[in-house]
C-alpha cells in the first residue's frame, strides 16, 4: 500500500495551471490592450487634425436680382447679359526668399473689374434697377442704364447709361416727363390711333405742348433729366421701361417732353438740324424752331416715303403751304445726307435743317422739346446744332459734322446704331434754373 502524502498532492493542485479558453489562448489580453492604445492615438490625431484644417465652408451663390417687365424678351436677355460683371479679388505678391534675379514683377493691381455696359433697346431699363434708378439696375454712379432691354438701369449720374436722361437732377438738365395718350390719367382707354393721334399733335404742337395740353392722358410719376438728344435705333419700348411704366405702357403712341432753360455760351445766329423717329419738335424763346422727323408733327404728315414732297423734287402745292402755315420749318426743307444715316436719307430725306434764330450771348431762353413715337418697333433721335457762318470739318459727303445740342460735356449714351457724326468741339448751353417756361 503506497504512502499518500498530502502536502505532495497540495502541491500538484497548485502547480497545475487552470484550464484557459481559445480567446485566451490567441494572446487576447494583449491583444485588447493594443487594440484600445492605438484607437485612442487615433482619436487624439483626429481631433488634431480637425483643429488644425477646418473644413472649407461653403461659399454662397451670388444671384443676379430679378428685373421687372417691359420689352422684347430677346432685349431682357441682352440686358441681362450686360447685367453681368466679373471681378478679381486681390492677389498678395508671391517672393522667394533669397533668390536674385534682374527681373522686377509689377505689383498687381488692387482690383481689375470687367463691366458690359450695352446699349439700351426694350426691357433693361425696367425695374429692378439699383440704387437710386429704376430699370435692371439704376446706379448711383455716372450711368443706364435705364433698361427695356436696354442698359442695366436708370443712372443718377453721367447718364450714359440711359439715353432718356439722369434720375436725379445733379447736374443742370431739361426735366422731361413721359405721357401715354392711349390712355387716361385714370388707365382707361383713349381709342387712340395711328391716324387719329397724328391729328392730336397738331393741335398739340400748335399749343405749344404745354403741360395742360397732356392733362387728360396718362402721365408718369418718374421725371428724367436730360442734357442732349442722341439715341440711334433703339426698341421703342425703351422709353417707358426708362421712364419706369414698361408695365402699365404699350410700347406705342407715347410722348416725351423736356422743358427748361438755358443761357447762350455766345452771340450769333443758330439753326437746329436732326431727325426723330417719329417726330421731334422744339420750341426756343417761346416760339417753334424746329419740326421734322417721320412724321411732321405741325401738319400731321407722315413723312416716311415722302422725302421728295419736302425737298421740292417732287411739287405737291397743298403739303407745301401747309408746311409753311403750320411748321416753322423753310419749303423746300434742306437736308444733311451723312453717309452714317443711309435709311434716315432713303426714307425721310436726311437730317432736316431749321430755320436760323438769334442769340445773346448771357441771355436766358426758355426751351422746349418734345419727341415721341407712333405705331411702335423702333425709335431714333438727333438733335444738333450750327451756328450759321462757323467754319466745320466735312463728312465724306460734304456735309457739316456739327455738335450736339447740349448743356454739358458728357459723351452720350455709345450705342450702336444708324447715328450722325457728331462733332466734339462746340458751345455748350448753360442750364438755368427755375427759368422754364411757365404754362398755362
Amino acid at each position: 500500500m503506497d504512502y499518500h502524502d498530502p502536502t505532495e498532492q497540495a502541491y500538484h493542485e497548485a502547480a497545475t495551471p487552470p484550464k484557459r479558453s481559445i480567446w485566451q489562448k490567441l494572446g487576447a489580453g494583449s491583444l485588447s490592450i493594443s487594440i484600445i492604445s492605438h484607437g485612442i492615438l487615433v482619436l487624439i490625431g483626429l481631433i488634431i487634425v480637425v483643429k488644425i484644417i477646418p473644413p472649407e465652408e461653403e461659399k454662397p451663390v451670388d444671384f443676379l436680382p430679378k428685373s421687372g417687365g417691359g420689352g422684347s424678351p430677346a432685349a431682357q436677355s441682352q440686358a441681362q447679359k450686360h447685367r453681368v460683371q466679373m471681378t478679381q479679388p486681390n492677389l498678395a505678391r508671391v517672393a522667394a526668399a533669397g533668390a536674385v534675379s534682374n527681373i522686377t514683377l509689377p505689383e498687381p493691381e488692387e482690383l481689375t473689374q470687367m463691366t458690359s455696359l450695352g446699349a439700351l433697346s426694350s426691357g433693361s431699363m425696367s425695374k429692378g434697377l439699383g440704387g437710386n434708378g429704376s430699370g435692371g439696375g439704376k446706379g448711383d454712379g455716372n450711368g443706364l442704364g435705364i433698361g427695356s432691354g436696354m442698359a442695366p438701369g436708370l443712372s443718377a449720374g453721367t447718364g450714359n447709361k440711359n439715353p432718356f436722361g439722369m434720375v436725379s437732377a445733379e447736374r443742370g438738365a431739361l426735366t422731361g416727363t413721359f405721357y401715354d395718350l392711349k390712355q387716361t390719367r385714370s388707365g382707361k382707354p383713349t381709342e387712340m390711333t395711328d391716324v387719329k393721334m397724328r391729328e392730336l399733335l397738331k393741335e398739340i404742337t400748335k399749343r405749344g405742348f404745354r403741360d395742360s395740353v397732356f392733362n387728360d392722358y396718362f402721365k408718369a410719376p418718374r421725371q428724367l433729366y436730360q442734357t442732349k438728344l442722341l439715341i440711334p435705333q433703339m426698341p421703342a419700348d425703351g422709353a417707358p421701361a426708362a421712364f419706369e411704366v414698361e408695365k402699365e405702357v404699350q410700347p406705342r403712341m407715347w410722348v416725351v417732353v423736356y422743358r427748361g432753360a438755358v443761357k447762350a455760351p455766345k452771340s450769333g445766329k443758330f439753326r437746329f438740324v436732326g431727325e426723330c423717329d417719329d417726330f421731334l419738335v422744339v420750341r426756343f424763346n417761346s416760339r417753334p424752331v424746329f419740326d421734322y422727323g417721320y412724321t411732321m408733327a405741325g401738319t400731321g404728315t407722315h413723312v416716311n416715303g415722302r422725302a421728295d414732297e419736302f425737298d421740292g423734287t417732287k411739287e405737291n402745292r397743298e403739303l407745301e403751304n401747309e408746311v409753311k402755315k403750320n411748321t416753322p420749318m423753310k419749303f423746300p426743307i434742306p437736308f444733311y445726307k451723312y453717309d452714317a444715316t443711309p435709311a434716315h436719307n432713303r426714307n425721310i430725306g436726311g437730317l432736316a435743317v431749321g430755320p436760323e434764330f438769334n442769340v445773346e450771348e448771357g441771355k436766358t431762353y426758355p426751351i422746349d422739346i418734345m419727341i415721341g413715337e407712333i405705331p411702335g418697333g423702333y425709335f431714333s433721335v438727333a438733335l444738333m446744332i450750327e451756328e450759321v457762318g462757323a467754319t466745320y470739318e466735312k463728312d465724306p459727303a460734304g456735309f457739316p459734322i456739327l455738335p450736339l445740342f447740349r448743356l454739358d460735356t458728357v459723351p452720350p449714351a455709345d450705342m450702336k446704331g444708324e447715328s450722325p457724326p457728331i462733332s466734339q468741339e462746340g458751345p455748350v448751353w448753360k442750364f438755368v434754373p427755375g427759368a422754364a417756361q411757365k404754362d398755362i
